[in-house]
């Protein structure tokens, strides 16, 4: 029996290099079919890279159109969903920026890959080879691969002159073929980049201000919001913002979170916040049942991993907004100007009648005209 298996062993050793050679041979192959593969991913781009990704959003299933669209849509999310933050990664790789990954991740209940599309499509340019692209950059052949039969589907229904869709260019080059106006914007108002403020308000009619006045006006105020939420007030703080950005009676008026200064923060978080709590013209709590919860005295405070500055710094700030109203300011405030959410629940109508420090306060669909009335009365 040992005879036997030393034989074995014997013939195995005289077959080494044989062995090695078809190993080698066979990582060769391998290679060789990676990189065919990748050229058929490469090549994919090509296919779809005048196809605006709003087309994964068309929808009619008694149409084959409908049904390819749908059926890109569905695996192309499933795909990207099914692994953890690979959605980011995908968010990260198209441009979408940081706050609104975090809004994302926090906020939204919808599935976070959907989103992203939805995000990134906002873009005339988001076509759809460029999320492709993207994630071969994330080294994500699979997901690639998986989506390549119903996107080359998906480009059939537009290769046709007697389509509808393809349309050519003066300069003689095809034009990127869109759906917008057949595909509804659902994102929330802070992801949406064609947010109108105030749209159901109709302008009032008035006398348009010479150009030199309105260079005087703008002038004439400047002013920092700084603003303090919780989970729950994340939304009402992008849309804050981008109220602000919308003012055009004002150059001047900075909008401050923590997260928005996090390298400036982490250095010394209690200094800065105490440094400009003074520098702020006015401190802007938007009072939510998370903000109201977390600054209860007698609610312990549960540690969280969460990343977000704002969300971790609540219960410091309001203990300055308490010393402030108290001590600094004898019971009259002139910093404190609260916001409470377009969707508040009634319950903190009713509890911030608690907090006197807290007031005034005012709607979020009433923030441009009272803030405006506040920043007025700084230039007075």
């Amino acid at each position: 029996m040992y005879e036997k298996d030393l034989r074995n062993s014997i013939k195995d050793q005289d077959n080494a290099d044989t062995i090695s050679i078809d190993t080698l041979a066979l990582e060769e192959i391998l290679k060789d079919e990676r990189t065919q593969e990748i050229s058929e991913l490469n090549s994919l781009s090509d296919k779809v890279c005048y196809l605006h990704t709003n087309l994964l959003y068309y929808r009619n299933p008694k149409s084959k159109m409908g049904s390819t669209c749908y059926e890109a849509w569905r695996t192309l999310v499933k795909k990207v969903g099914g692994s953890p933050n690979t959605w980011k990664d995908l968010g990260y790789a198209l441009g979408v920026n940081q706050g609104d990954l975090d809004y994302i991740s926090h906020s939204v209940k919808d599935d976070p890959a959907d989103i992203i599309l939805k995000v990134y499509m906002q873009s005339e340019s988001a076509t759809l080879d460029k999320v492709l692209d993207a994630l071969i950059k994330m080294k994500r052949y699979d997901i690639v691969k998986a989506v390549e039969d119903p996107l080359c589907n998906l480009a059939q229904c537009f290769v046709k002159d007697d389509s509808g869709y393809q349309s050519n260019s003066d300069t003689g080059k095809r034009e990127i073929i869109s759906l917008t106006k057949n595909v509804p914007n659902d994102l929330p108002p802070a992801l949406s980049k064609k947010y109108v403020k105030n749209a159901d308000k109709p302008k009032q009619p008035s006398l348009k201000p010479s150009t030199k006045a309105d260079v005087n006006k703008r002038s004439t105020v400047e002013a920092t919001l700084f603003l303090t939420y919780t989970e729950d007030g994340l939304d009402t703080a992008i849309n804050i913002q981008h109220y602000v950005n919308n003012w055009d009676e004002f150059s001047g008026i900075t909008v401050l979170t923590l997260n928005g200064k996090r390298e400036e923060v982490v250095q010394n978080p209690e200094k800065f916040i105490r440094e400009y709590f003074e520098k702020a013209h006015f401190i802007v709590p938007i009072i939510t049942t998370g903000y109201l919860s977390r600054i209860k005295s007698y609610t312990p405070l549960e540690p969280t991993t969460d990343d977000n500055l704002d969300f971790k710094y609540v219960n410091f700030i309001y203990n300055l907004i308490v010393n402030y109203y108290i001590h600094a300011s004898g019971c009259i405030n002139e910093k404190v100007r609260s916001v409470l959410p377009q969707n508040v629940n009634v319950d903190v109508l009713r509890d911030i009648s608690m907090y006197p420090d807290l007031m005034p306060w005012t709607y979020e669909t009433n923030f441009d005209e009272h803030f405006k009335a506040f920043l007025k009365n700084l230039s007075l």
